[in-house]
């Protein structure tokens, strides 16, 4: 039986430029809401932050898809560049990844909620209303035998923004 395995540390780039494209209706939200955190990188890392709370309330989607599922074709999608730093990067394509939809459709995605919870508070139940990511493992596999694909994310978090990112974020 043949073994391949590796080992790499990713960490290039630091700042990778992405695109999020935004449908147009959530514009003045993610204005506001990046205003509120000063920049769009604070704000994902808010975000990010909140994704243990939403995925105890059973908010985050769940794609069975083997395949990301991406956005709907949408003409009026808005693109929004921003220089992510890494750790915040890898977090949410993994965040993204465990729910089998792109990092794009994620980042709406978390909007949407955001801007749910801010019409409309719901009830913290069972975990910590934010934490900044100290560890992210996002693993995926398929059972030959059955064809299923699995996916899995956990986070390890605190309560203090670990310092590299502390740095960033200052």
């Amino acid at each position: 039986m043949d073994h391949y395995r590796w080992n790499a540390s990713a960490s290039r780039p630091a700042k990778p430029a992405c695109t999020f494209l935004v449908p147009r209706e959530l514009e003045p939200f993610l204005r506001r809401r990046r205003d509120d955190h000063r920049w769009v990188i604070v704000y994902l890392t808010y975000l990010l932050g909140r994704s243990g709370a939403y995925h105890s309330q059973g908010r985050l989607p769940i794609v069975q898809n083997v395949t990301r599922k991406y956005q709907a074709d949408d003409p009026s999608l808005q693109r929004w560049h921003v220089r992510v730093p890494a750790e915040l990067w890898t977090q949410l394509r993994c965040l993204a990844g465990a729910c089998g939809v792109t990092m794009s459709h994620m980042f709406v995605i978390l909007i949407r909620l955001d801007k749910e919870d801010q019409e409309k508070p719901v009830p913290s139940v069972g975990a910590s209303s934010f934490g900044y990511g100290l560890r992210a493992v996002f693993c995926e596999a398929i059972y030959v035998a059955t064809g299923e694909t699995r996916r899995s994310v956990r986070f390890a978090v605190c309560a203090d923004p670990p310092e590299r990112l502390r740095q960033i974020l200052s």
